[in-house]
């Protein structure tokens, strides 16, 4: 793997923790005051920054790695939906969200951020992208 390409996962990676994070202290803070509001901002500026990280590391990029960091992404995200049920087994759809443990309402958030980020990065797959993407998913063993 190219080094760039590793180095951009890992900032895609920070910025969906950022977003799941941000997410969640909306969902808890919104439905109880508007004391957070300081804080939801602050956050934002965090998901601003990874960003702006990862647009400079898509800049610097061939095309040849921004296809690596997409195919990787990917199939990263299917590695943690495949974890799915094991995260979320303790949660049902008809918890309260007040009184769920904010562990839960992160892996919930997460969960969903990352079904959505998939459903994008495939839809956006080309041709040659695709069969490299399913080649790939076949192979995967873990990464370096």
């Amino acid at each position: 793997m190219h080094p760039i390409v590793q180095t951009a996962l890992r900032s895609l990676q920070g910025l969906a923790y950022a977003k799941a994070v941000e997410q969640c202290r909306r969902v808890a803070w919104l439905s109880r005051t508007h004391a957070g509001i300081a804080r939801l901002e602050e956050r934002a500026r965090s998901v601003a920054a990874w960003e702006n990280n990862i647009s400079m590391l898509r800049l610097a990029m061939t095309a040849e790695e921004r296809a690596e960091l997409k195919i990787k992404r990917a199939i990263y995200l299917r590695m943690l939906l495949d974890s799915a049920p094991v995260r979320l087994q303790p949660w049902v759809d008809e918890d309260e969200l007040a009184d769920m443990p904010v562990s839960h309402l992160f892996e919930w958030v997460a969960y969903d951020l990352e079904r959505l980020e998939l459903d994008e990065i495939e839809a956006t797959l080309t041709e040659r992208e695709e069969a490299r993407y399913a080649r790939e998913v076949g192979e995967f063993k873990g990464f370096e």
